[in-house]
């Protein structure tokens, strides 16, 4: 009997599961739920311009060492000018320091002198002339010459070697710098193709979702160079988004700010991470149009910036999203990990 009623519970648990199964009562893992294809796409579209900022900081290093390199150089032939001069002087004065030797002083002297030429460095020399007494007052300004010349060849041959080792370190960390940028150069290449995949992806409905109708408001700024900007980004709704782009009829998301700005004659740095060096800091709560709002990847680390817009009023912005989405006025909430803002005038 126990046995019977063993396999009958059996059945009913069996029978149990399969009903909960079979009308969704068990659930299923959240990671096996298909994921929101615009969500997806949008990640993408952070990811790509996270690469894209890595990449334009990959090449501001380089062109940075290749400055480096050209100053490091030119201080190489300036060195190695002081010290042709200083040989030169040298030169011409050992004439008469030969003379000195030669008609001055005779015997066990001129030996004495000779081993004081001979001396290591132009301050023995000079210890060593004073000590033995062979020096007359009007002898000694002619040595005295000499001495700072062969001194200052010296030391200008020291700065050539010092400038020549960091000519050398600038070429080496140019030559690692290529490197990098062709790098950062292939991962961005390879996020680009995965945004283009997904959207290419998306159906009638998700980009409509995605894009929505281009915003028409009106927006003001305060007078003078922060209202030009703004309205300058304003005009350019319905622009495309294309990577690397500064204007004036395709944009990146730092080129939008940059080119804005320009056209109120104010010149900003080229890129979102760059850009948050300029200006001052401005509060979430004090934000004016004009200013620039910045995003990262959340962990709020300013070299994780990799996107900015510029805030119009009302808790919005007009920003160059991502490729597949139009320059247009989108709620600061952005992709929810503000990070903070920049007021570039006033």
């Amino acid at each position: 009997m126990a046995s019977h009623r063993l396999k009958q519970s059996m059945k009913a648990a069996l029978a149990a599961s399969t009903i909960a199964i079979t009308t969704g009562l068990i659930a299923v893992p959240a990671g096996a739920q298909p994921s929101d294809p615009v969500e997806e796409y949008q990640q993408l579209g952070a990811e790509a311009a996270k690469a894209e900022e890595d990449l334009s900081d990959a090449h501001m290093a380089l062109e940075a060492k290749r400055s480096e390199l050209n100053r490091a150089k030119d201080a190489v032939l300036q060195a190695k000018q002081v010290e042709d001069e200083a040989r030169r002087e040298q030169a011409e004065l050992q004439g008469e320091v030969d003379h000195l030797t030669g008609s001055a002083y005779r015997g066990a002297r001129t030996d004495e002198f000779t081993a004081a030429l001979s001396s290591a460095t132009p301050d023995e020399f000079l210890d060593r002339a004073t000590m033995l007494g062979v020096v007359a007052f009007d002898n000694k300004q002619v040595l005295d010459k000499f001495s700072e010349a062969a001194r200052q060849a010296q030391e200008a041959r020291e700065r050539a070697q010092e400038a020549e080792g960091q000519a050398q370190r600038a070429t080496d960390d140019a030559a690692r710098l290529v490197g990098e940028v062709q790098k950062r150069k292939e991962d961005l290449d390879g996020r680009i193709s995965e945004v283009r995949t997904a959207l290419n992806g998306l159906d009638g409905s998700d980009r409509q979702r995605l894009q929505g109708p281009v915003d028409t408001g009106s927006y003001l700024g305060p007078p003078g160079a922060a209202n030009t900007a703004l309205q300058a980004a304003l005009a350019k709704r319905g622009s495309e988004y294309e990577w690397g782009s500064k204007g004036p009829t395709e944009f990146d998301c730092s080129g939008l700010t940059q080119w804005a700005y320009k056209q109120a004659g104010i010149k900003i740095p080229p890129s979102s991470r760059t850009q948050w060096t300029a200006g001052k800091p401005v509060s979430k709560d004090q934000l004016q149009p004009g200013d620039l709002v910045f995003y990262d990847d959340g962990t709020g680390d300013p070299s994780k910036i990799h996107h900015v817009g510029m805030y119009v009023g009302n808790g919005k912005m007009v920003d160059a999203p991502t490729e597949g989405q139009l320059v247009d006025v989108r709620s600061i909430k952005g992709d929810g990990h503000y990070i903070g803002a920049r007021r570039i005038v006033g």
